[in-house]
């Protein structure tokens, strides 16, 4: 008999569901909005609607499936968790339910289980690493904070602007800025600051996460506002990368980066630069993998493991072609 398991990537922006069976063929992959509770008010109809969607497209009932792994974003505190999988519960999934933070996931798509660290700069940012001895780390855990997520590359731009901060050669860009906020002068664009931006916070997030491209694409053509902006980001990643490594046993360390931000190419030479850097011959190696496993390919991985599912080389392998056909 056939075994199903579901894997959710529940970001601040998309939820991705994903069904497949024991074989790693993929049944279904349905996307909705995001599912960050403190950031969006429809986060449980995405939810239950994401899953809900993929069973019936999946052709299956929610009695089918043996282990769902949920990771999403904002379940930082115990409460949040319970939350989460009470939320998974109303589902009328009778197999093994977990959630977990989506930097969970993430590290199971780039490291199958094995040491490493993680870093997500997306719509949220955190840093996550996991020690030989099995032990979760968090940057949060040493007071540490990177704001890589999307938006506050944007915010630390549109203010740096709106500071005066800026040279000559970025005036051009700073025409870009503007087009891109429908004003035709910094006094305009003040003018919007006084009012929010937008006309919530939510949206205000929205409108500067997605102008996030703009500052990276920006920094490749070395303007020097969006250069200093993504390389005083990039920093603060490897700050919170080194903290963590600090605590691994090993004088070798991978760690990998994702999220719409952090992932992109200036970014990731930024971080990569200031690693190197930072590490001497004396001192511990920082080394950069890729992930060809995308986030709710990692969800999946993990829901085979709670429904006691023996993980095997070609699963992964099937998983990344099958869900190389979404876009994920």
């Amino acid at each position: 008999m056939d075994t199903y398991v579901i894997g959710i990537d529940g970001g601040g922006s998309y939820t991705r569901v994903a069904v497949a069976d024991q074989h790693g063929r993929l049944l279904s992959y349905v996307q909705k909005g995001g599912c960050n509770r403190y950031h969006d008010a429809c986060a449980e109809p995405n939810v239950l609607e994401g899953i809900r969607e993929a069973i019936t497209q999946a052709g299956l009932k929610p009695d089918h499936i043996a282990s769902i792994q949920a990771g999403m974003a904002g379940l930082d505190r115990p409460e949040d968790t319970v939350w989460a999988e009470a939320l998974l519960a109303r589902t009328g999934i009778t197999g093994k339910i977990s959630a977990v933070n989506d930097t969970h996931i993430a590290h199971t798509a780039a490291f199958h289980g094995e040491p490493g660290v993680v870093a997500i700069g997306g719509t949220g940012s955190l840093i996550l690493g996991r020690t030989e001895q099995g032990v979760w780390l968090r940057n949060d855990q040493f007071g540490h904070y990177a704001p890589t997520a999307a938006r506050f590359l944007a915010y630390d731009a549109v203010h740096s602007i709106l500071a005066g901060r800026y040279e000559p050669e970025d005036q051009e860009w700073v025409q870009q800025v503007l087009t891109y906020w429908n004003v035709t002068s910094i006094r305009e664009l003040a003018t919007l600051g006084v009012s929010g931006f937008a006309e919530n916070k939510q949206a205000t997030n929205r409108k500067f996460g997605q102008m996030a491209p703009l500052v990276t694409e920006a920094a490749v053509r070395n303007i020097p506002l969006a250069v200093r902006v993504c390389d005083s980001a990039a920093d603060t990643a490897v700050v919170g990368i080194l903290l963590l490594a600090s605590c691994f046993d090993q004088p070798t360390v991978s760690f990998t980066l994702t999220g719409s931000c952090l992932s992109s190419p200036y970014m990731v030479e930024a971080v990569q630069k200031g690693l190197n850097a930072a590490c001497t011959a004396e001192e511990k190696r920082i080394q950069y993998i890729t992930s060809n496993v995308p986030a709710v390919g990692g969800a999946l991985l993990d829901a085979y493991e709670l429904a006691g599912i023996a993980m095997r080389d070609h699963i992964s392998t099937v998983l990344q072609s099958e869900l190389n056909r979404h876009k994920t």
